[in-house]
């Protein structure tokens, strides 16, 4: 913690950020003079870094704004890299006494102060309990919060003079330092962070393709976290042996049983299966973030960024995947606005048609076998519908963002770990079993039963006796059908139509009943066999005289 006037720190960090935007925004300006390649995506990465601290975590925030940040600036920032230096044994020591009161020697059976990963916030180290277990042990950087707190100050100071000077342009700044102020609420407190860890442990309890390490809460506070250590390389390491052609390491993982496309399945059923059953995912899915465990299994560490959906987010999204499946411009078009808020200025006509344009280029022509497929990637899609809101004055819902951005880095992964996989058809098909699964458990639910047994019930006190009044008042030729002068032409169509429907009724009825083996037993059910012989004769003798009356005219 510094020991000077808060206000001169504030002014010295607020100098320094000043003098990196001006050193890169000059660089910017002689590569336009010169005529080169300006790679201004590159240039706001460094100076990110320059910057460094919440920074880091401000322009990891900013990759996030796919809607209203070009795809090459988005990338560059999600690779954002932290040079903090790490954290030495005797501030190690200090922090775990002050949480604690002793330090990490008697707290662990061992410790070892040297990090094994380290970011802007903490430090991981290794350390094993006194039964045994290894564990991850995640510790605060000295004075992080104050650091923190100080640069969320200045960003939401630099957002003040934006909206005064009225550069619309830099508008979206806003969002994203409410989101980083939000953020650093949640990230410098590692109970928040273990309490997300804890609930996706809870969701993925039965789940065989996910592992979620288990949390040691007597051993984590605020600045302190400790959670079980999972054994296995990280993706990140796995595409390094193969950008690096390490066909050595890469033999003994798939010897081990590492297959890239089963895994890779895995990890698109566990995203949509967080998503849609739970509502809450983990939205930071970089390679360093997901572990190559036994049987494929994918295990998940660093949950600082998990993210949630509403019932009604989740049910927008299937519809909006399902839309993907049709090939429909018109069904793509309606259901991604439904996850959109138009602007006064918004033009939806003009919209619709640059999406009903845009599919042309997405699908396959012909579409095999019928069933429309993607010829573009997932990501590519996407980025066309964000780019077409942005150009339209269409607003994409901010807890969509999350869900879509961590849709895109699933695909991005999943190209590079196991190219050629549809990741478009294997979202359809895992929608479309999602949706028979809930609908399996409404059906034989409790509350399913009494809403079957509440419809059998009415039509047992009315539709039995209603049926046979309306077939006695034909049969007498008293019911009279109410028609306008304009239809009378159309009665012979709609009796038909009529006799037809109820033909298709009882053929079914039948065919049903003879591959069930039969009418139920007398004896053993005589409930269901008396209803079901009403229904099928009540319905013929309807039926009969529907087309009895037909032949007539």
């Amino acid at each position: 913690m510094t020991t000077r006037h808060p206000i001169f720190d504030y002014a010295a960090r607020m100098f320094q950020i000043f003098g990196i935007m001006f050193r890169q925004l000059t660089r910017l300006g002689l590569r336009r003079f010169r005529h080169q390649p300006l790679d201004g995506h590159l240039l706001l990465r460094e100076g990110f870094e320059k910057a460094g601290g919440s920074f880091i975590k401000f322009g990891q925030i900013l990759s996030l704004q796919i809607d209203t940040l070009p795809r090459i600036y988005c990338d560059a920032l999600l690779g954002l890299l932290d040079n903090v230096p790490t954290a030495n044994a005797d501030q190690i020591l200090r922090i775990f006494e002050a949480e604690f009161g002793s330090g990490p020697d008697k707290l662990f059976l061992s410790f070892d102060y040297t990090a094994i990963a380290s970011a802007s916030i903490g430090q991981v180290h290794r350390a094993t309990l006194h039964d045994g277990t290894q564990v991850a042990v995640k510790v605060q950087r000295p004075g992080v919060r104050y650091d923190f707190q100080r640069d969320v100050v200045l960003m939401n100071g630099m957002v003040h003079v934006i909206m005064f000077l009225g550069i619309k342009t830099l508008f979206f700044m806003r969002d994203a330092v409410r989101e980083t102020g939000a953020w650093t609420q949640d990230e410098l407190d590692y109970r928040r962070e273990a309490a997300n860890c804890n609930l996706l442990a809870n969701n993925a309890e039965t789940s065989t393709t996910e592992r979620i390490p288990t949390i040691y809460w007597n051993l984590t506070t605020s600045r302190v976290l400790t959670l079980e250590f999972l054994q296995g390389p990280s993706v990140a390491t796995y595409l390094k042996y193969m950008d690096n052609g390490d066909q050595t390491a890469i033999s003994t993982l798939r010897a081990a049983g590492f297959k890239p496309e089963v895994f890779s399945r895995n990890v698109i059923s566990n995203f949509l299966s967080d998503t849609f059953r739970f509502g809450v995912f983990h939205a930071d899915l970089h390679p360093a973030n997901l572990l190559i465990l036994d049987n494929n299994t994918v295990g998940y560490v660093d949950f600082g960024i998990v993210a949630t959906l509403t019932p009604e987010a989740r049910r927008k999204q299937i519809e909006l995947t399902l839309a993907y499946a049709t090939g429909s411009g018109d069904a793509i078009y309606a259901e991604f606005l439904n996850i959109c808020t138009p602007t006064p200025d918004a033009d939806l006509d003009g919209m619709r048609r640059k999406i009903v344009q845009m599919c042309k280029t997405w699908y396959e022509e012909p579409a095999p076998g019928g069933q429309a497929r993607f010829r573009v990637s997932v990501t590519w899609a996407m980025m066309d519908l964000l780019s077409v809101a942005r150009e339209y004055g269409v607003l994409v819902d901010r807890e969509m963002i999350k869900y879509i951005r961590s849709t895109i880095l699933v695909d991005g992964l999943i190209q590079r770990l196991a190219p050629g996989f549809d990741i478009a058809e294997s979202l359809r098909k895992l929608v479309e079993d999602y949706l028979f699964e809930e609908a399996r458990k409404r059906v034989f639910s409790a509350a399913g039963g009494l809403s079957m047994l509440t419809d059998l019930a009415i039509w047992l006190k009315t539709g039995p006796s209603a049926m046979m009044r309306a077939l006695d008042l034909v049969e007498r030729r008293q019911l009279r059908l109410r028609s306008s002068v304009e239809f009378e032409q159309d009665k012979d169509e709609h009796l038909r139509a009529r006799a037809m429907a109820a033909g298709v009724v009882w053929a079914f009825s039948i065919l049903f009943i003879a591959l069930s083996g039969g009418l139920p037993s007398w004896r053993t059910a005589p409930f269901f066999a008396t209803i079901t012989a009403l229904f099928v004769t009540s319905w013929t003798v309807w039926m009969l005289l529907l087309l009895r009356r037909l032949n007539s005219r």
